[in-house]
């Protein structure tokens, strides 16, 4: 995602928000929980939920930590931003801020855990290994990373048309299936766990990974 894309990628957020959570949470939200389980969240961990969207998985985080803890969601879209603050608990612990993953505006060794839900897709392969730069930048280390995006493995029909439609619709298609394991690998994750799941008829890979620097 070049910063034109960025720009694009706002402004499209921005118009979906309103709809977000009846359009696309149904399909999303159960792989989503079914990630924050896999990365079995400590009631002390510092937690990043990079691409929050209207904050559904802030809330289920919320139940993982306890007051030791912190969850902090960011989000291009500022009306994303704005729904996902709405959503939460009003405490200090939780937080929503309007910033871009190629510039993750956090301290090194900030956070225990990071979860990159639906996102990474959204960025072309050397943007999509810069912001793994930076999550790695923001881990501690031994962190642990779930990400959740389209697989380009697992079905040799998907990620094809996928790609067509994005070349044809890159506004309305904006998802760029891709080898999630073999990128975190590439990116110097130790994978962990890897599954294949399924929204409708797009394989989705659901990686968990740790970072050891």
């Amino acid at each position: 995602m070049t910063r034109e894309q960025t720009r694009h990628s706002k402004a499209w957020y921005n118009t979906l928000s309103r709809y977000y959570d009846t359009l696309i949470d149904p399909f999303q939200g159960p792989l989503r929980r079914r990630g924050i389980d896999s990365l079995r969240v400590a009631p002390d961990d510092h937690v990043l939920a990079v691409g929050c969207g209207t904050g559904r998985e802030i809330a289920t985080l919320q139940n993982a930590v306890e007051s030791r803890g912190r969850v902090v969601g960011i989000d291009v879209a500022e009306q994303m931003c704005h729904l996902a603050q709405d959503r939460l608990d009003e405490a200090d612990a939780f937080a929503v801020i309007c910033g871009d993953a190629l510039a993750l505006p956090f301290d090194s060794d900030r956070f225990d855990v990071v979860l990159v839900s639906f996102t990474l897709e959204l960025f072309e392969a050397d943007h999509r290994a810069t912001v793994l730069e930076e999550i790695r930048r923001v881990l501690e280390p031994g962190g642990r990373i779930c990400v959740i995006s389209p697989s380009a493995t697992a079905s040799s029909i998907i990620s094809p048309l996928y790609t067509r439609l994005n070349e044809a619709f890159p506004r309305l298609v904006d998802s760029r299936p891709f080898d999630v394991s073999a990128v975190l690998a590439e990116a110097g994750f130790e994978i962990l766990q890897t599954q294949v799941e399924w929204a409708l008829v797009v394989p989705v890979e659901l990686v968990v990974a740790r970072w050891e620097s």
